[in-house]
């Protein structure tokens, strides 16, 4: 503290403090935009393939050969 006073040392101490908070409000508030554009943008990937620059379809599907069959029947389940 420069000198001046207790009020005038308080003050320039409050500054500070405030100051490092907006500092940190303002660098959370950019990473989590920051996430949430990577994150709009995996969905986007994955939804839609050839969007921001993905070639193919991640996590889609494979393709159906057939149907499911039951292991068992479906009364044996239901039996009293």
């Amino acid at each position: 503290m420069s000198g001046g006073g207790v009020f005038t040392d308080i003050l320039a101490a409050a500054g500070r403090i405030f100051e490092v908070m907006v500092e940190g409000h303002w660098e959370t508030v950019g990473m989590l935009f920051d996430s949430l554009g990577k994150g709009t943008m995996r969905i986007n990937r994955n939804a839609y393939g050839n969007m921001g620059g993905g070639g193919s379809l991640r996590g889609s599907s494979p393709e159906v050969s057939g149907y499911a069959v039951p292991t068992k029947a479906v009364e044996s389940k239901f039996a009293k």
